[in-house]
């Protein structure tokens, strides 16, 4: 059976974005970009939320601008490989290949998905990680915490949800960024 996967960019306060909604901090480094990119070499398809979904569309037309670095054209060419599904009530079409559109989000249907998938199934988005960690479905949790304080915005990990968790992976970057991997226990 395949994992299903949190995995966030957060504030040291961990917050996925600020008040303003603006996540500029986040941007990962070169060094940070190519360890998520080789995390993400493992994910055959992802789970989105509408405004996740909406930033991550920049993956599938990326490689036809000229002048990215090998880093981002390998993240374009990973992202573009998996599947997706996005969780949405008013997007009509989707605008990447490998997308469909799931209007509500089924607990049994990702279970099913889950144990049908012969690679990892990745989730984002924290209205959508939410609904996942309250039905019992998140596997492991992946962070890469910024060294910032955002003081408030939207929170990654749910609140009124209890998990107990091991530290399975971590790693320090240059820049003090730090990368956990944690398992869901129970």
């Amino acid at each position: 059976m395949a994992k299903l996967i949190n995995t966030d960019i957060v504030s040291l306060d961990g917050f996925v974005n600020d008040e303003n909604g603006k996540f500029g901090w986040a941007e990962p480094v070169e060094e940070v970009h190519r360890f998520m990119n080789d995390l993400d070499r493992e994910i055959g398809t992802h789970l989105y939320g509408r405004k996740l979904y909406d930033v991550m569309t920049y993956w599938e037309t990326v490689h036809e601008e000229p002048g990215h670095p090998d880093f981002i054209l390998d993240y374009s060419a990973i992202w573009r490989g998996a599947d997706k599904v996005v969780y949405s009530s008013t997007l009509e079409e989707p605008r990447s290949a490998r997308t469909r559109i799931e209007r509500t989000f089924d607990p049994e249907a990702v279970r099913a998905l889950k144990e049908s998938a012969t690679r990892d199934l990745a989730i984002g988005g924290p209205t959508l990680a939410l609904q996942a960690h309250r039905a019992g479905l998140i596997d492991e949790i992946c962070l890469v915490v910024c060294p910032v304080i955002v003081g408030g915005g939207t929170r990654a990990l749910p609140a009124g949800v209890r998990r107990d968790l091991t530290l399975i992976e971590q790693h320090t970057f240059s820049q003090g960024t730090m990368f956990v991997r944690y398992r869901v226990d129970g």
